[in-house]
């Protein structure tokens, strides 16, 4: 009783520090501090905390540093953190309508276009009500590539994935990977590697190309796929707490850094990723392949039943299915 005690005062103690000085917002990222991502939110915490005139100031937390990724919202909750630089499809287990918000598969053509249903599709309010349920306040979605798929043999459609052994982190991109027949495998990102170079895995579902370069997975994969099987959304948020505390003014300027830092990762992990390519190809031999149009439809098709899954498991994730189709027939992607 005594410890139990003593860790909701330490909670509460944060909570308090927070609202008497809104200046002191403790944040995790998702990746390592190395990682660009990582490095764009220190430069833009600095930059914010000037233009505050110190009112809002972000300590940058690398993933992992505090809580697990997937343990963020629940360590906001408690007072551990303040904020968090995540993506919701980690949080998939905890809400499916997180899982739905979190990773949009195969139905757009890339995230860029996928971004614009946040702007012009009723996205970003659809997405700010969901995370008011956690008492959080989403500040803004944040810029992350299409991802890509390492692979020993030549994957050149949907077809060729059946039989596929792969390793998957889970969750939907999953659950659509499953359907076109691969055989799925859950391991960590090292572990991959090994079974990668041992013969254990054919491919695996990882991330973007310079990640997936700068991680060792095409020292034996001599193939990058972009099967648009996964196209994962980032985001910023902040306990309501929090928020509440800072005042409209520096509000609106920290959304505008966020949106800003967005539009920066886009050129910059584009950048990284070009290069990652012209290595891959010229340093370790890499064949890049990306599905064409008839493919893409089919994976679209079947990101359709997948999201008919996902959406029967709450009204919140439905109504993130249905908003995500009404805007692609308003852009005409059927």
């Amino acid at each position: 009783m005594k410890l139990k005690t003593l860790m909701i005062s330490a909670a509460s103690a944060v909570t308090f520090a927070c609202a008497a000085n809104a200046a002191e917002l403790k944040m995790q990222t998702f990746l390592g501090a190395s990682a660009s991502t990582t490095k764009a939110f220190e430069a833009m915490a600095a930059q914010l905390k000037e233009d505050t005139g110190g009112d809002v100031a972000i300590t940058v937390l690398p993933g992992g540093s505090v809580v697990g990724a997937g343990e963020t919202i629940d360590a906001i909750q408690n007072g551990l953190l303040h904020g968090q630089y995540t993506a919701p499809s980690y949080f998939a287990g905890k809400d499916a309508a997180l899982g739905v918000l979190g990773d949009t598969l195969a139905a757009y053509p890339d995230s860029a276009t996928r971004d614009r249903w946040f702007t012009e599709g009723g996205g970003l309010d659809l997405a700010r009500a969901l995370y008011a349920k956690y008492d959080l306040m989403l500040i803004c979605p944040i810029y992350w590539p299409s991802e890509q798929i390492p692979s020993k043999v030549a994957i050149n459609s949907v077809a060729d994935l059946d039989g596929i052994k792969m390793r998957a982190p889970g969750g939907m991109a999953s659950d659509l990977l499953s359907r076109a027949g691969a055989s799925l495998v859950t391991m960590g990102v090292g572990e991959s590697v090994t079974a990668m170079e041992t013969g254990v895995l054919d491919a695996t579902d990882l991330a973007n190309v310079a990640l997936n370069v700068a991680l060792g997975m095409h020292n034996q994969a001599k193939y990058s796929v972009l099967a648009r099987h996964s196209m994962a959304v980032t985001e910023m948020s902040v306990s309501m707490d929090a928020w509440n505390a800072i005042s409209a003014e520096n509000q609106q300027k920290f959304e505008a850094a966020c949106n800003a830092m967005s539009a920066e990762l886009q050129t910059t992990l584009s950048a990284e990723d070009a290069a990652a390519e012209a290595q891959a190809k010229a340093d370790l031999g890499v064949s890049f392949i990306a599905f064409g149009d008839e493919d893409a439809s089919k994976f679209r098709a079947m990101t359709n039943d997948v999201w008919a899954d996902w959406g029967a498991k709450s009204a919140d994730a439905q109504a993130v299915v249905d908003s995500h189709k009404a805007f692609m027939a308003s852009i005409g992607l059927n």
